[in-house]
């Protein structure tokens, strides 16, 4: 068998690592009854206990039957967090998670600290049109008059033919593209 044909064989024990903290002793005492408990099984067994002595006037009125009920209620509460799961995680270890969703940025975190967006700004621009004055000569008058040199960018003057024929002067630029539009 050559090392292109060798067979490759995984293993993954990510289940095995996940067994949660258990307290299931006590020193000196031995085994607890029930147990053993979960860090969020003790928490929700202290917690609830302390809300029933603390709301003892609105519940406590069955005589010896209310310390029964102060025991009772905290280890069954604890007993349904030992088989309840959200996503395979213990309901305490799943509203951390929901907690820390909810509390991180929404744009993330770069180098440890909350990534901000820059605020979108408006674009501006300058756009400069500019509108020749100068008009173009009329067919007569540009056939005797010479064009001018490259170089020089001087404006020609109005020809004096088409202002005394009484015919109006030609538009160029901007003016002529409105007459046109005005025209349609």
């Amino acid at each position: 068998m050559s090392a292109s044909e060798e067979e490759l064989i995984g293993h993954s024990y990510t289940r095995a690592r996940k067994h949660p903290l258990v307290i299931g002793k006590l020193p000196g005492a031995g085994r607890l009854p029930g147990g053993p408990y979960t860090i969020t099984q003790v928490m929700t067994m202290v917690i609830s206990f302390g809300l029933l002595v603390m709301t003892r006037g609105l519940w406590a009125h069955f005589g010896a039957m209310n310390f029964i009920l102060m025991a009772l209620i905290p280890w069954g509460l604890a007993w349904v967090l030992r088989y309840a799961r959200l996503d395979g995680r213990d309901p305490a270890r799943a509203v951390r998670s929901l907690l820390i969703y909810s509390s991180t940025p929404a744009q993330g975190r770069l180098a440890g600290k909350p990534q901000r967006v820059a605020r979108p700004r408006l674009a501006t621009a300058t756009c400069t049109v500019r509108v020749r004055s100068a008009e173009r000569p009329a067919p007569a008058a540009a056939a005797t008059k010479p064009a001018p040199a490259p170089a020089r960018k001087a404006r020609p003057a109005p020809a004096p033919a088409a202002a005394a024929a009484g015919r109006p002067e030609p538009k160029t630029g901007l003016q002529a593209l409105l007459a046109s539009l005005d025209e349609q």
